[in-house]
């Protein structure tokens, strides 16, 4: 919806100037800053609820003892509204905004739980000189925190928009790289520039007079469901399950403004489709060269929208359009990841299309077991452990491998020195480097950090099986990749992506389901649950949305304009994504913080 910024307890000097425009793409409908002797608070606007000028932003409550930004949806802001009018509150504009201020002011932090929606806010109190800064529970909405020696606070929607705030140009994080070259992604709270954090995802913050404090306000969507108990029948399972994606949805196509949506030939966005009023007008991309016709799902696709009476409108994306377009996907990278050309791509042809909101499938496989991970994952966990104390000993047989899949052996290797474990097992199966090759690169490029290694993201709490895998692709794979390069991806063309099926309430009304039932191979549960899709769409081959990178990097006709850093002797670099995620580091690091890998001869 929107882009946000402020810093407290500082003068605000040229702050306002620095930021703003840096948070343009993400709010080209209207502009606002707010500031007194010590602090300042900018706001961009995207107009998705109450298109008045009742909805500027910042908001200030009617007494002016309370400044609010506010970046997101609140999708049951009628519903709080009509409880806030019965304590007498009163109202002038229709939008969320206006009711969050109220809520807040009423509520404070225990009134969070309430709140139904995709946000990142802060609510500053001008008389006690107190702010309150909050994510959603899936972490959806970024926002980004920066304290200063002097106990000032700065915040903003975009790394790179609270990066230009300062003069100083930004140091790197050491540690917070080798996790990227370990993922493809900086996992939370860490970002590539030192002294910069991102807010936890259901966190709150409170920032009182130079002391910040950071706790969670809730539990997260990932912790519920542990423990059910095997009691619930498939009928039943199906009913719950409907019933809770039809409201999931419903809640998310409130807008003053129209709603399209993301479509693949996959099942859940056919399911959106679905469950959603007919006349949408759906989006979808394809590929045109020689050898992608693997990758294309745009014939499908487009069947499903004519099934369902959407106005479809296709991308046919080739690989000099894709070339002409990648200096401004770069552009618009806030951190380096090897995802997000996708959103990217199909944002700006919705935008191109007088949309500003878009619902999303993203989320199906985490909630519905749809990924290979939930059967591979267990299963070399369980190899490990059949290997025993003689893992180690496998692995440096495996490193000493002089041909095949090297990247995959290297991974394999990582494993094997590590007792079992599914986090392991998860590490090997989704890593991009492995431990070992992640140290040489830093050491080749000499950015090794100072003392021990970062740690890894942790274990699985007393979760096992495909509950576990679960938890873990929420924790790591959707929340440190797909969602912020869906959010920053989305809003670069000034679009907001809606996802229902990452929503805390669906999560909970689920979580009585059995894990058996609900992550049953193949998304059986959601496929069950909407007999609405024609038997010729569930019968098709499953195939994953992928681009065609690998033919566009290994193909001297059409490469794409980016360079490689210089790599030490051993490291595999066969697979695309392996090249692809050191080129778009070695932009960002260049663009962002100065800094220039060695690079290869030639480059």
């Amino acid at each position: 919806m929107c882009g946000i910024a402020g810093q407290l307890g500082r003068t605000p000097g040229t702050f306002a100037e620095r930021v703003g425009p840096r948070l343009a793409h993400r709010g080209p409908d209207d502009a606002g800053v707010w500031q007194d002797a010590d602090t300042c608070l900018v706001h961009r606007r995207l107009a998705i609820l109450d298109l008045s000028p009742l909805g500027h932003q910042p908001m200030a409550s009617a007494c002016g003892r309370w400044q609010l930004v506010f970046n997101g949806e609140i999708y049951n802001h009628a519903e709080l509204r009509r409880q806030l009018e019965a304590e007498g509150h009163g109202f002038r504009g229709s939008g969320d905004t206006e009711v969050l201020l109220a809520w807040l002011i009423r509520r404070g932090p225990g009134g969070l739980g309430a709140l139904r929606g995709m946000f990142a806010f802060c609510l500053f109190d001008t008389l006690e000189r107190t702010a309150l800064l909050a994510r959603d529970p899936h972490g959806i909405k970024p926002l980004y925190l920066r304290s200063g020696p002097d106990g000032s606070l700065a915040f903003a929607s975009e790394l790179r928009a609270l990066l230009a705030a300062e003069e100083a140009p930004p140091t790197l994080d050491r540690r917070a790289l080798g996790r990227y070259l370990a993922t493809g992604s900086v996992p939370e709270p860490a970002t590539l520039a030192e002294g910069v954090q991102r807010l936890p995802s259901g966190h709150a913050a409170t920032w009182s007079r130079g002391r910040l404090s950071i706790s969670p306000w809730g539990p997260l969507p990932e912790s519920l469901g542990a423990a059910i108990p095997e009691t619930m029948s498939a009928d039943d399972a199906v009913a719950l399950t409907r019933a809770a994606l039809e409201d999931s949805v419903a809640a998310h196509m409130v807008s003053d403004v129209p709603v399209g949506l993301f479509l693949s030939a996959g099942l859940d966005s056919a399911s959106l489709l679905a469950l959603a009023p007919r006349g949408l007008h759906t989006f979808t991309i394809g590929f045109e060269e020689t050898g992608a016709g693997g990758f294309d799902e745009s014939a499908p696709a487009a069947q499903i929208a004519a099934h369902f009476g959407s106005h479809h409108t296709p991308l046919n994306l080739t690989a000099d359009q894709a070339r002409q377009w990648l200096p401004s996907f770069l552009a618009s990278q806030d951190q380096p990841s090897i995802d997000g050309y996708n959103t990217w791509c199909v944002a700006r042809l919705a935008r191109e299309h007088g949309l500003k909101v878009a619902l999303s499938g993203l989320g199906g496989d985490e909630l519905f077991g749809g990924y290979p991970s939930f059967r591979m994952v267990p299963k070399l966990c369980r190899w490990r452990g059949r290997l025993g104390p003689a893992g180690p000993l496998a692995a440096g047989l495996l490193r000493r491998l002089p041909k095949g899949r090297r990247a995959r052996q290297q991974r394999l290797a990582g494993l094997l020195e590590n007792p079992a474990s599914l986090h392991q097992a998860y590490a090997c199966f989704r890593g991009l480097f492995s431990p070992a090759e992640t140290h040489r690169l830093l050491a080749h490029w000499e950015l090794v950090p100072d003392g021990p290694a970062a740690p890894p993201d942790g274990g699985t709490g007393e979760r096992d099986g495909s509950e576990a895998v679960a938890w873990l692709e929420g924790t790591r794979y959707l929340r440190n990749q797909l969602l912020p390069d869906s959010d920053v991806m989305a809003m670069a063309a000034g679009l907001e992506l809606r996802l229902p099926l990452v929503d805390a309430q669906l999560q909970r009304r689920l979580a009585p389901i059995p894990a058996a039932l609900r992550l049953a191979r193949g998304k059986q549960l959601l496929e069950a649950s909407m007999p609405e899709l024609p038997e010729w769409f569930l019968n098709r081959p499953k195939q994953g949305f992928r681009f065609p990178f690998q033919l566009w990097l290994d193909d001297p006709a059409s490469p794409l304009a980016l360079r490689l850093p210089s790599t030490p002797p051993g490291i595999d670099l066969t697979p695309w994504y392996r090249r692809w995620s050191l080129m778009v580091l070695q932009h960002w690091l260049e663009a962002h913080l100065g800094l220039s890998l060695p690079m290869e001869p030639g480059s």
